[in-house]
């Protein structure tokens, strides 16, 4: 668990870990960039990386973890009850496995400007399009390697390879699952869950999600749902004056069967659709130009 102080979400973080009930020993190791003050407890370190790239410090986590099974969580989220006791029973009973995840939905003590984000992100069809934010059902094989997150996220140690420090913030899980993926299976399991505070909407949110699809233009990382997405998306703006009602009343179906926000904000769903929709398309055009701006090559 990468922290970056201790408090609030961080401390409410590490205690969920600590509550875990599993029938084998854990260890909770808090990377920092430096000495925290935490509580004595024999499952529980503090390992001092002054580098905040997220993806040195998880690595630099690994270098010092002693378990045969490596799991990952934020410091803004919260483990549920089970979540090691069912990743690891699933593990031990499907050898063949090599990483799985679940479910990462905004907790029920959300802002009502945190639960727009978490509308946005767990409507199907036209919101994220991640398995875990969508709180979907069920345990299946992933599809996609975005589908599940570095907020919930177990891997075999025998099959880990470290985190790509050169991508840096954004997309080093992603590139991480997609070579387990290559090797062998990774797996969604709904029974290994944690619920993970979202960035509230729309400023933190927005800029936040801009800052993705910026990262995917610039990579390039041009998914059949990344197209689809762009495409629809000029559709859109060439039509707009056609397009709008039907617009106005697609998000406000599907974002209103997903939704946990109270009645009366309903109608504001359709418009905080569009804000986070435009954020993506423009972000990731955004992206592209850049790249192409300054190199020509999709991994600068």
């Amino acid at each position: 668990m990468p922290v970056e102080r201790i408090g609030g979400d961080a401390e409410r973080a590490i205690a969920s870990v600590l509550r875990q009930a599993a029938p084998f020993d854990f260890e909770l190791i808090v990377v920092s960039a430096a000495p925290m003050p935490i509580a004595a407890d024999d499952r529980l370190r503090n390992v001092v990386e002054t580098n905040r790239n997220p993806a040195t410090r998880r690595n630099r986590a690994v270098s010092e973890a002693r378990g045969e099974v490596l799991a990952f969580i934020d410091d803004d989220a919260r483990a549920e009850p089970g979540w090691l006791a069912n990743a690891v029973a699933y593990l031990d009973e499907h050898p063949d496995v090599l990483a799985l995840g679940g479910p990462d939905p905004a907790p029920d003590d959300s802002t009502t400007a945190e639960l727009f984000s978490d509308t946005l992100l767990a409507t199907p069809l036209i919101g994220s399009g991640v398995a875990a934010h969508e709180n979907r059902r069920g345990t299946f094989d992933l599809k996609a390697p975005s589908d599940i997150a570095l907020v919930n996220l177990f891997v075999r140690r025998s099959a880990f390879t470290a985190f790509d420090e050169s991508i840096g913030y954004i997309g080093e899980d992603t590139a991480l699952i997609e070579s387990l993926m290559r090797r062998g299976r990774v797996v969604y399991h709904d029974a290994v869950r944690v619920v993970h505070r979202r960035r509230a909407f729309p400023d933190a949110y927005l800029r936040q999600r801009w800052r993705y699809r910026v990262k995917t233009g610039q990579r390039r990382a041009f998914t059949p749902k990344v197209v689809a997405f762009l495409v629809a998306g000029t559709l859109a703006i060439v039509a707009a004056p056609l397009a709008i009602v039907p617009y106005f009343l697609l998000t406000l179906f599907l974002g209103a069967r997903a939704t946990r926000l109270p009645l009366r904000y309903w109608p504001v769903i359709p418009f905080a659709f569009a804000l986070h929709h435009a954020t993506y398309y423009f972000g990731i055009v955004w992206g592209v130009v850049r790249s192409v701006a300054y190199s020509g090559s999709p991994n600068e």
